[in-house]
């Protein structure tokens, strides 16, 4: 019986050990590139990323916002009006004892925009455009962006010019189609 006993022991022993290993589950380590065989991976040493740019329209990343009160929240991003000042919001009320032209409409509409008016001298076309009475229903506009305001005072014939560098508006006459259907 002694000899039996070391033998149901051992196998006793293998048994518990191989059924209790089954249970468990060894981690599997999965290889992406053998999961994905289309992808590539891309080394990128020293990348540091860079800041998008505010002018930058087409990016609509989410708005990030400072809560400034228990239900206050303020955007900490540029407006439109800030990042582009033909953009800025204008609202515009001439005096009408001024009996103003339109250069004198266009200046006050630029007054405290950043953009300041280009000089007429030399220049009929904007010699006579500035010279012109402003019309009654252009002493009040807005609120509507600059680029607007200012394309609406000087009119249809005329097309408004921006000098970015300088900051500079100006205008040049729009060049009219004849139409010519008595040939």
């Amino acid at each position: 019986m002694s000899y039996r006993l070391p033998h149901v022991l051992l196998l006793a022993v293998v048994s518990a050990t191989g059924a209790l290993s089954g249970c468990v589950q060894q981690p599997v380590e999965h290889n992406l590139a053998d999961q994905y065989p289309d992808s590539q991976q891309l080394d990128l040493l020293n990348y540091q990323p860079v800041a998008a740019e505010l002018n930058d329209e087409s990016n609509p990343t989410s708005i990030e916002v400072l809560r400034t009160g228990r239900y206050t929240l303020v955007s900490t991003s540029a407006h439109a009006g800030q990042s582009n000042l033909m953009q800025q919001m204008v609202q515009v009320r001439i005096p009408t004892r001024l009996n103003p032209t339109v250069g004198d409409g266009l200046a006050h509409t630029l007054d405290r925009s950043g953009y300041q008016l280009c000089s007429e001298t030399g220049k009929p076309v904007i010699e006579t455009l500035f010279s012109r009475p402003l019309p009654a229903a252009h002493y009040e506009l807005g609120p509507m962006p600059l680029q607007a305001a200012l394309q609406l005072l000087s009119g249809p014939s005329y097309q408004l010019q921006v000098e970015p560098v300088t900051r500079e508006v100006c205008f040049s006459l729009r060049v009219a189609k004849l139409d010519q259907a008595g040939d």
